[in-house]
């Protein structure tokens, strides 16, 4: 065997001896393919990973553009977001993009994008480049949304912010809202948007609706004790242009609001202000509201109450009434556009107490869907301009004293308390703090919306700033889905 193993180790250096040019050709020959092959992999790797990387970065890109589809910084975001995403030179490629196309009717958006890629082992092969492109589109989908929007209309809001007034900052910045949740749609069937007007009172009538006392009827209930006067009885009283029953029959000249269901004493278990409905609590039954006009209180128009120290400051009762959830684009356009003219102090708890029992299905506004068997999101926009303020007339009934600080401190809590009930019912709360750098305002707010920064809790300082707040807003509120 060993002497075999010789013989063959000697006729194979012989061949080799003999045959090394043609053996060095063979090999030569052989490489080229290797490299080739190899370079294919290694190319072919690179260039995936550069489409990877950019299908990433457009999906990021597009979902950003989508959130912004109709405001007018869409396509630097959409730019933004994509540089952030695909960072230059990444694998020495050259990137042609991202293209941006948008469907407006439709609210389609779709970006491409393309990249050269230089190659490294295949130039052997004599290709130089590598060509790949990416492709992402996003339909901007609402999903089932009720909302209701609630701004502040006591007096400070007539002052200026840059070019314009506060109130006509905040209807621009609520059209905006409207703009962006309808899109190019009069209508939709998810989306139904509310709107309630403030200041230290409410008026519950319906807006645009006209007040006939004639057409008071009386509504027999199971017998309650009235909350003020604490006499018994068995019926609450409905008037014609609002489904908000009252104790008692508003005079002729009822101006639509009511106050506050809060009893000035010493115990919590008779006090419904903080909650939705009526209510049979253990020191008080609320099957109604009391109605402002009664018993001496001051009325819209006509002469305030005189506090102790002869202050006669009045807090009327605003004109504009209340717009329940509706889904007609125009219609929450037309309220919006009608707020002028602001009056009056600054009552948060009223203001935000009634966004939620018109958000709700519970009664007095039932036009909410109860136990839907859909996914829906119920959200209250809040916008105010100023700290909680007590004063003569106010829904109160000036309780808390007169004056923002001697006022404010129990008023904050009431709304500290109404907040939290309203979260955890599945409320999400947006807070706007317009025009009132005050920190303890902000901290206030902070502690009332669904979250402390944005996008719950937001500080405009200024009109072009609220706009961009509504805006951030609304499009928190849409939700986005790629749809290839």
């Amino acid at each position: 065997m060993v002497g075999w193993f010789h013989f063959l180790s000697r006729r194979i250096k012989g061949f080799a001896r003999q045959e090394s040019g043609a053996a060095m050709v063979l090999i030569a020959l052989a490489a080229v393919p290797m490299v080739a092959f190899v370079g294919m992999g290694t190319d072919a790797a690179r260039a995936y990973l550069v489409k990877s990387r950019m299908s990433s970065a457009l999906d990021a890109a597009a979902l950003a553009g989508g959130r912004k589809f109709f405001s007018p910084g869409r396509d630097a975001d959409i730019n933004m977001f994509f540089n952030a995403n695909y960072p230059a030179g990444y694998m020495n490629a050259t990137i042609s993009g991202p293209h941006i196309s948008v469907d407006e009717l439709d609210e389609r958006l779709t970006l491409t994008a393309s990249a050269t890629i230089p190659t490294t082992l295949m130039k052997v092969l004599g290709f130089d480049q590598l060509n790949v492109s990416a492709e992402t589109e996003i339909t901007r989908q609402m999903q089932a949304l009720d909302v209701v929007i609630a701004i502040d209309m006591s007096g400070s809001m007539g002052s200026s912010s840059g070019s314009t007034t506060r109130i006509a900052a905040a209807r621009d910045a609520a059209t905006d809202l409207v703009d962006i949740l309808y899109g190019n749609n009069g209508t939709n069937d998810l989306l139904n948007i509310g709107l309630v007007p403030w200041n230290s009172k409410v008026n519950v009538t319906l807006d645009g609706t006209t007040f006939d006392s004639s057409l008071t009827t009386s509504v027999p209930v199971a017998g309650f004790s009235h909350p003020i006067s604490g006499a018994g009885k068995s019926n609450v009283f409905q008037v014609n242009n609002s489904p908000v029953p009252l104790l008692s029959a508003p005079p002729a000249d009822w101006a639509g609001c009511v106050y506050n269901r809060y009893i000035d004493n010493a115990f919590t278990d008779d006090d419904a202000d903080v909650l939705l409905g009526p209510q049979d609590m253990t020191g008080a039954d609320w099957p109604a509201w009391e109605p402002v006009g009664t018993e001496g209180e001051p009325v819209s128009g006509g002469t305030c109450a005189m506090s102790p120290n002869g202050w006669s400051e009045c807090t009327p009762c605003l004109e504009h009434g209340i717009t329940p959830l509706q889904n007609q684009k125009q219609t929450i356009a037309d309220a919006v556009a009608d707020l002028e003219y602001p009056q009056g102090t600054t009552n948060i708890p009223q203001g935000l107490g009634w966004a939620w029992r018109v958000l709700m299905p519970d009664a007095p506004f039932t036009e909410a869907v109860a136990d839907p068997d859909y996914d829906l999101q119920r959200a209250i926009v809040l916008l105010t301009d100023g700290e909680n303020h007590g004063g003569v007339g106010d829904g109160y009934k000036q309780v808390f004293g007169l004056g923002s600080s001697a006022g404010g401190n129990g008023m904050d809590d009431r709304l500290r308390e109404l907040a939290d009930n309203i979260k955890s019912a599945g409320v999400v709360l947006y807070v706007i703090q317009f025009a009132n750098s005050g920190t303890g305002l902000q901290s206030l707010l902070q502690d009332v919306a669904s979250g402390p920064t944005s996008p719950f809790y937001h500080y405009a300082p200024d009109d072009a700033a609220l706009r961009a707040v509504f805006r951030e807003i609304a499009n928190d509120l849409s939700e986005l889905r790629l749809s290839r």
